[in-house]
């Protein structure tokens, strides 16, 4: 299974003491492209448990919620 993400961002993103602090010490990295907490995990990977492997699927806005479309289905 993969994923189309629609990413904006052009360089790295620091994590400092003070966001791990905030993330209770330990860390999680968004593999999904769907958190709303980039780029820590929210569990948004909820919404991808069924998908297909081998189909490339587009979320609408990146998002969980958003309606999910087959982009290619090899």
């Amino acid at each position: 299974m993969a994923r189309k993400v629609t990413a904006e961002k052009k360089g790295p993103y620091p994590i400092d003491e003070d966001e791990l602090e905030e993330q209770g010490g330990g860390i999680y990295i968004c593999q999904c492209g769907l958190s709303d907490n980039k780029p820590f995990c929210d569990g948004s990977h909820t919404a991808t448990a069924d998908e297909e492997d081998g189909v490339v699927y587009e979320y609408e806005n990146d998002d969980s919620d958003g309606e999910r479309t087959v982009v290619s289905d090899n």
